[in-house]
């Protein structure tokens, strides 16, 4: 756990503490007490708020080789191999993903998970539906991996091509300062 984890559950439980203030001071009928309170809290919200996006913002993109590892805790995910099929005007690009577990327990990996493929143009390109292959968040005994394929349809012609995993849906991720595992922050250089 990084400081910056520990910063973020210290203004939260903060958080508990100013309101069980001014519901106490609003009882005891001292209103002004719990404005004040209030007022200061908010003001603590605002800096966090104004470094949390400033540093969001300052962060650069972090470029990884195709056989890095991405983690998120014991799990993990790489590219292991990629395969280009040409087609008429278009090429099918298939990535094999090894997805890992490190730890000494059962993990499966996040539900939300996605990839996509980003052109030098910044085109998106999601993978095209494969039933055979096992999604993301398959279970993985401890101290072995799985292989799983997506494949994506790209036209002939593309220079420079980048992997982006990252999760949908809320994240509490979002609200602590710095960089988190899969925010979508972190690219794979592919070609």
């Amino acid at each position: 756990m990084s400081v910056f984890d520990l910063l973020f559950y210290y203004m939260a439980g903060l958080a508990f503490l100013v309101i069980a203030s001014i519901i106490h001071s609003l009882i005891r009928g001292k209103r002004r007490s719990a404005w004040r309170t209030l007022r200061v809290y908010l003001i603590l919200v605002a800096i966090y708020t104004a470094i949390l996006m400033a540093t969001t913002l300052a962060l650069p993109i972090q470029v990884l080789t195709a056989s890095e590892m991405q983690y998120s805790g014991d799990w993990s995910i790489a590219v292991a191999s990629i395969r280009r099929i040409p087609h008429d005007l278009d090429e099918d690009y298939e990535l094999d993903f090894r997805l890992s577990n490190r730890g000494t327990k059962v993990v499966r990996g996040d539900s939300h998970l996605v990839v996509y493929l980003l052109t030098e143009d910044g085109t998106r390109y999601n993978p095209a539906p494969e039933p055979s292959t096992p999604p993301f968040d398959v279970e993985i005994k401890p101290g072995k991996s799985v292989t799983t394929t997506r494949k994506f349809v790209l036209p002939t012609n593309v220079n420079r091509l980048q992997l982006v995993v990252t999760r949908t849906g809320f994240r509490p991720g979002w609200f602590i300062v710095g960089r988190q595992p899969l925010d979508g922050r972190t690219v794979v250089q592919l070609q």
